[in-house]
């Protein structure tokens, strides 16, 4: 996020140099979505223009206008809030997903929040000249374009962007409780995807506050942790790091140097041995571990674990798993022996 003193005249330079802006939004949309559910927003004609870049969207200044005109309706956080679900085909699932993923608001999601966001995102359909958003309205909706043409205009500038499949717009709106800052119109036929704006703030609002709790409920059902102690558990689970992978990729191969050590928060995965027609042990599921091996005795990775479906797994790196499981070797050891590892 960029503080700009005259957003209307470097408009033009902004637009041309929008894929060089920062890659670390999220700590500033934290920071301020963190506070927004109990900060008025009385203050808004006094601070200077926030622009926020994201992906392929364009620099669009925010309408602050007169205290009198439109402004936006205060976001209330509503209470027992479940992330609706909108069933998808697998081409579209892929779509979000990979869009999210080199998004500049989203990519610093956790694989599972992009997913409970890809579920959220509602098909939406625009014929030629519909206005999806109109410059002034109260934000409402984020949108992600899939197929078409929309027309980014400025009142006073006229058209600024083309938006083409996989450009985001609409999120400044709602990240600062204000009127629409642009109007979006469709150029012909034009599908979207679109994110509501309770969706929107919830879960990208809720990330940090919710994955150490999760992490930590998650780790309480692992059994080889049952030794540890709550605060050690508190630990390891703010060292955690979630990573994703495909069905068939490799997590880790037979004789590379070990570095990490995993626990599987979803999906399944297999090991295997060169030389072995037969996998070398039992399938590994939700709170399972491997690579502990490796690292208990700096010896190279004795075998292939491998995603039979796409797989979430908790990542440890070896500098925390020596401070905080090194104790726990014998464990592990007896874990390994009876066939787990």
């Amino acid at each position: 996020m960029a503080t700009l003193q005259n957003p209307v005249t470097r408009l033009a330079e902004s637009l041309h140099n929008y894929c060089n802006c920062s890659d670390a939004p999220y700590r500033v949309i934290s920071d301020y979505l963190a506070k927004f559910a109990k900060e008025r927003d009385d203050d808004y004609e006094d601070d200077d223009d926030d622009v926020m870049q994201e992906g392929d969207e364009p620099v669009m200044p925010m309408n602050r206008g007169r205290r009198d005109q439109v402004v936006a309706k205060k976001f209330e956080v509503p209470e027992n809030w479940v992330a609706p679900v909108y069933e998808k085909d697998e081409a579209s699932e892929t779509f979000l997903k990979d869009t999210m993923a080199a998004n500049k608001l989203m990519k610093s999601l956790t694989p599972s929040d992009r997913n409970q966001l890809m579920k959220a995102f509602k098909k939406v359909e625009f014929e030629d000249g519909v206005a999806i958003i109109t410059q002034g309205d109260p934000g409402d909706l984020f949108y992600i374009l899939e197929a078409g043409t929309a027309d980014i205009s400025i009142s006073g500038k006229g058209s600024v962007m083309k938006a083409s499949k996989g450009i985001a717009f609409g999120e400044l709106a709602l990240l600062h409780n204000a009127p629409r800052a642009a109007t979006v119109t469709a150029e012909g036929a034009v599908t979207a995807w679109s994110l509501d704006e309770i969706s929107f703030k919830m879960i990208l609002m809720g990330k940090s506050q919710t994955d150490a709790t999760d992490y930590l409920g998650f780790l309480e059902a692992v059994p080889i942790l049952t030794s540890v102690s709550e605060e050690s558990k508190k630990e390891i689970a703010s060292a955690l790091k979630e990573t994703e992978y495909k069905s068939g990729s490799n997590i880790i191969c037979e004789g590379d140097e070990g570095d990490k050590f995993y626990i599987i928060r979803d999906g399944e995965v297999k090991c295997t041995k060169v030389g072995a027609s037969e996998e070398v042990s039992k399938r590994l599921v939700r709170g399972d571990f491997f690579g502990e091996l490796a690292l208990l005795s700096d010896d190279k990775r004795a075998a292939t674990v491998t995603a039979v479906k796409d797989t979430q797994v908790l990542v440890l790196a070896k500098k925390e798993f020596d401070r905080l499981l090194g104790p726990l070797k014998d464990i592990l050891d007896a874990a390994a022996a009876a066939g787990r590892s």
